[in-house]
């Protein structure tokens, strides 16, 4: 099945680049066509609007939002420093968890971003 086709209500719902660079608080016009050059993102049109399918973004970015927290995977995407600033940690241990998997991350390129939903959840369990 193709990652667009999952959210079938929002198959044609397009994020713009200025969208994602603001979600992500990562990226360039370089990321992006390196991005679309490699056939991780494909550009689609809505008739003038171009933009990127949200069902493919969330696939660039590591997968689909488990049943029920799709609003929560909409919200823009926490840096390393904001979970650190959430908890008693430092910048450098949430990179560690996140890269072993015992902090639910997400991968934009080389950098880790975080659903605020999913790091709620996180430090209830980890408190």
């Amino acid at each position: 099945m193709r990652p667009s086709t999952i959210f079938e209500p929002d198959a044609l719902r397009l994020l713009s680049r200025r969208r994602l660079l603001q979600r992500w608080q990562h990226g360039s016009d370089a990321f992006f066509w390196r991005a679309e050059r490699d056939g991780l993102l494909v550009p689609r049109r809505d008739g003038r609007r171009i933009g990127y399918a949200e069902a493919d973004v969330f696939a660039f970015e590591g997968g689909q939002p488990p049943k029920g927290l799709l609003d929560a995977y909409r919200l823009d995407l926490l840096t390393p420093e904001e979970v650190a600033a959430r908890c008693t940690l430092k910048r450098g241990t949430i990179l560690e968890r996140a890269r072993r998997g015992a902090l639910p991350g997400r991968r934009i390129g080389a950098a880790w971003r975080f659903v605020p939903a999913e790091v709620a959840n996180w430090l209830q369990t980890w408190s």
